[in-house]
């Protein structure tokens, strides 16, 4: 590694395969008077080896150095009238073009206003310098659907991609794309290759199915409360305490019904252990009620089949690809009750 020096700025020169957009760097005015933090750069003959096609974008003289860390610095110094900065130079990250743009993309990521295009072009960049995204992912310490989350914001229109840049710098929840549902949009069949309007319509279709998709959720969340408020409570003097078949029976059932003779139901108030079991054998008898009647209704419904189950089932699909966690799957049709 080499050490620190003060270079003139006719010495240095921006890196021409830098992701980001300098922008607006009025935030860092005050370098004019004082630089905070030294850029680290690669000679001019060392960054032409990587790449020799940029030799007439550089138009570098031999001793000339390409800042690879601290572009912004470079172009504040610039446009306010600084005449050195204190550059690293240090050609060892010069060991391959994968190894340079990773070095730019660390210092990147490491700052808040680095937003997720500038990065998804960073990450494309490294993972074009080998030969499959698989191989980039074992090399750079990613995982393969990692990568193809940012691939995807780049398969988007550059209107829909600046409302993803928008959403991600702040503006109000209305305004923009969020991340979450720009990857999801990236990932429909055929987005690429679509137009401005194609793509709005299958973000308008994205949404309208996490609307009902949430809808569906909600009303599920709701019955389910309902419904165990009511089996939580005790029954009043008098009132049935027949059960479905298959539902608990012995001393669980009795801590639930509160049935005379035994005190097992207040026990369940104190004891978490009880509780649970208490609520793993409801699960249990639903679920075998829950298969009875699924029998039965496909019996009813061999030819028309089951809406109702489908539009539920694509709901939970929805909803798992809408995690950040969606590399878990949900099946087309559910598994067998429990037996």
């Amino acid at each position: 590694m080499g050490t620190a020096s003060w270079l003139p700025l006719t010495r240095c020169l921006a890196n021409p395969q830098n992701p980001r957009d300098p922008g607006d760097v009025s935030d860092l005015a005050s370098i004019k008077d004082r630089q905070l933090q030294s850029c680290r750069g690669i000679s001019s003959s060392a960054y032409l080896k990587l790449w020799p096609e940029d030799v007439d974008r550089l138009e570098a003289a031999a001793d000339s150095i390409v800042i690879i860390n601290g572009n912004r610095r470079l172009t504040a110094a610039r446009e306010y009238g600084r005449e050195n900065l204190l550059v690293l130079v240090d050609d060892t990250i010069a060991a391959s073009r994968a190894a340079v743009l990773r070095a730019a993309y660390d210092e990147n990521t490491a700052r808040q206003d680095f937003d997720p295009i500038e990065e998804a072009k960073a990450v494309m960049g490294i993972v074009s310098q080998y030969a499959t995204a698989k191989e980039a992912a074992k090399a750079e310490g990613w995982s393969e659907s990692w990568i193809s989350h940012r691939k995807n914001l780049l398969k988007l229109h550059p209107e829909l991609q600046q409302e993803v840049r928008a959403r991600a710098k702040g503006s109000k929840e209305g305004d923009g794309i969020s991340i979450n549902v720009a990857r999801r949009l990236g990932s429909v069949k055929g987005i690429q290759g679509m137009d401005l309007p194609s793509q709005r319509s299958a973000l308008a279709d994205l949404l309208q199915d996490d609307a009902q998709a949430a809808e569906t959720a909600k009303k599920i969340r709701r019955q389910t409360k309902v419904a165990r408020k009511a089996r939580t409570q005790r029954p009043e003097h008098g009132r049935s305490t027949e059960r479905f078949p298959g539902e608990n029976s012995g001393p669980l059932a009795d801590q639930q019904s509160g049935e005379p003779g035994s005190s097992a139901a207040a026990e369940t108030e104190d004891d978490p252990l009880a509780e649970a079991s208490l609520m793993l054998s409801e699960l249990n008898g639903a679920w075998r009620r829950w298969g009875r009647a699924m029998a039965e209704l496909q019996a009813a419904e061999a030819a028309a089949g089951d809406p109702l189950r489908e539009e539920i089932a694509r709901a939970v699909r929805r909803l798992a690809t809408a995690s950040e966690h969606d590399n878990r799957t949900v099946p087309d049709t559910f598994p067998a009750p429990v037996a």
